[in-house]
């Protein structure tokens, strides 16, 4: 059994900020009061969040890249085929069925950020784009907007059964190894480790905030008051 460090700290960091973000996300839409201002925040923060991670994904460390772990539909269903059997081989980074979980889940949350650019609370606050659009846009945006919580909430659940069927099926706790980065591994073969690359870190990071930036003050349209007297 040897320890490998498997998942790098942006990555991890990603991870954990995206957690927070949605559930802040819950709390400021549903529970709180006079808090949609602050909803809108964490959109944009959540935006910037994903921005990172695509980038990330292309040329961040070796396994958080798609490259790595995104496989065909094939080998997913091969890999589901043998998750019961003694054939199984436990995967060092993503294996191949949280691969599409992954795709999944930033697909609906690109869309609820995206889509949240369009919408307003009907009362006081709006997206930046919400009147650039006409009222059909709006709509579908609205609607997006709404139901991709359920597909979230479906994610969610998911995720958390994986999770306690790695723990007590598999002895893999997950959880763990995205808190320390580190997983142990039953191979005692040579395999790439992960690297922090903090100069890319940084750069990307400051090129996502830059980007969302752009997005949401400067390449919005003006917001024109009308007064009527």
């Amino acid at each position: 059994m040897q320890k490998l460090y498997i998942w790098d700290f942006p990555t991890r960091l990603f991870h954990w900020l995206l957690v927070i973000a949605v559930s802040s996300q819950y709390v400021t839409a549903e529970i709180l009061d006079d808090a949609m201002q602050w909803h809108f925040y964490g959109g944009y923060f959540i935006l910037g969040l994903l921005i990172f991670r695509i980038l990330w994904g292309f040329w961040g460390s070796y396994y958080a890249k798609f490259s790595q772990f995104v496989v065909s539909p094939q080998r997913a269903w091969l890999y589901s085929t043998t998750f019961t059997k003694s054939n199984y081989k436990p995967s060092l980074g993503h294996n191949p069925l949280g691969a599409y979980s992954i795709i999944f889940i930033l697909t609906v949350l690109l869309t609820q950020a995206i889509s949240g650019l369009f919408i307003t609370d009907d009362i006081f606050h709006s997206g930046p784009y919400y009147n650039a659009v006409a009222e059909d846009t709006q709509n579908v945006m609205n609607w997006l907007h709404h139901q991709g919580f359920n597909a979230i909430w479906f994610f969610l659940a998911l995720h958390i059964g994986a999770m306690l069927v790695y723990k007590f099926a598999k002895k893999q706790n997950l959880v763990v190894s995205m808190m320390t980065g580190y997983k142990q591994h039953k191979s005692q073969i040579s395999a790439p480790v992960a690297q922090n690359h903090w100069l890319k870190f940084a750069f990307f990071a400051s090129l996502s905030a830059i980007i969302v930036y752009l997005i949401v003050v400067t390449f919005a349209p003006e917001i024109i008051d009308e007064f009527y007297y």
